[in-house]
């Protein structure tokens, strides 16, 4: 039997806690949360998503994203709007303040990124995404 800290779900685990910690010390100072972070990352590159498609593409479930754009909106990063054509879909779009974080923290993931593979070759970086998204999509199913 396998020791417990030699499993591949601890040992991912505790990597992704370790890489999520060193990102929320970097954004701290800018009031943002890694998992904020994420939001505005997703919608740096396509603003005006509805709170579904947000959820989906941060598999996120409907009441956690709710929560997290509930919270990023008393902090003025981003507003809900009503869609034109169907009053039942709401929409999340950044505010100027959402937006003029971008330049500032869009490299701080990849800087984690770098520190977390400082001493990988590029083929290491390149196979350890490669297994990450097989082991995904293994468990994904």
């Amino acid at each position: 039997m396998e020791r417990f800290d030699d499993s591949l779900g601890f040992l991912m685990t505790r990597t992704a806690r370790s890489m999520k910690r060193a990102l929320d010390m970097r954004l701290a100072q800018h009031g943002v949360t890694s998992t904020q972070y994420a939001v505005l990352f997703v919608l740096w590159e396509e603003d005006g998503l509805s709170l579904t498609d947000l959820g989906k593409r941060l598999y996120f479930d409907g009441p956690t994203i709710t929560g997290i754009v509930d919270r990023m909106e008393r902090d003025n990063l981003v507003e809900r709007r009503r869609d034109n054509t169907d009053r039942r879909v709401i929409k999340v779009h950044l505010t100027k303040m959402g937006k003029n974080l971008r330049d500032t923290l869009l490299p701080l993931g990849p800087e984690v990124n770098r520190v977390a593979t400082a001493d990988f070759t590029r083929e290491e970086k390149s196979q350890l995404k490669w297994l990450l998204l097989k082991v995904w999509r293994n468990v994904a199913q």
